[in-house]
């Protein structure tokens, strides 16, 4: 019964971390680059956004699924049979949460996301600002001026919006997406070939027993 729920998991282990690797791979090579062939930055921006929330969920749930499975099997398994391979694999699955910390020291955090973090501040500061402006004309009722102020105000929290989305700053959010991609296809790809190879050598395993003792 044992032998059945560790076989179990090292299947769903394997396939998990198979399309972990798969989903990662063409996020880099295809999906994600594709991005910065949009013709206006907004767009680009909104759509590399969402792709980036949707793909970080499924990734971290693959990861999670790959690496318990891994982990469980490796502890179900009899004592004879817990091979290291087990867990080592279960730490490259969870290791592949750990590339977003990984990959700026490999290859360097992108000049512009300073810049950007700080024009994000200043944008935000400004916007406080026009809200504090526009509660303090409202307290004063005067209405028409109000209007006029209100108006003034929508048009420069529009143009603070428009130049809060730089073309440059989401390249090089992308291309910082990209280097993570790629380092974190490379940790599964090692972890999905361990699996493999283990998967491989306990089937031979099994079927070498199975021989001596049939002779």
């Amino acid at each position: 019964m044992a032998s059945t729920k560790v076989s179990v998991l090292k299947f769903v282990g394997t396939v998990s971390l198979g399309l972990l690797t798969g989903t990662s791979y063409t996020l880099y090579s295809f999906t994600t680059p594709s991005l910065l062939e949009h013709s206006s930055a907004s767009s680009a921006a909104k759509a590399f956004r969402s792709l980036a929330s949707t793909a970080t969920t499924h990734l971290t749930t693959l990861s999670g699924i790959s690496g318990s499975a891994f982990f469980l099997a490796f502890v179900l398994s009899p004592s004879g049979y817990r091979h290291p391979y087990l867990l080592y694999t279960s730490l490259f699955c969870f290791g592949t949460r750990l590339t977003d910390y990984v990959t700026p020291s490999i290859f360097g955090e992108p000049s512009s996301t300073s810049a950007a973090t700080q024009r994000r501040a200043a944008v935000a500061q400004a916007r406080k600002e026009k809200a504090a402006a526009r509660r303090m004309v409202a307290s004063y009722e005067l209405l028409d001026d109000s209007h006029t102020e209100e108006g003034t105000a929508s048009a420069s929290g529009d143009d603070l919006v428009e130049e809060e989305i730089n073309g440059e700053e989401v390249r090089s959010e992308v291309e910082l997406f990209v280097r993570n991609q790629l380092v974190q296809t490379a940790v599964a790809g090692l972890g999905f070939a361990m699996a493999v190879l283990g998967v491989w050598g306990d089937g031979a395993h099994q079927f070498v027993d199975t021989f001596v003792i049939e002779v």
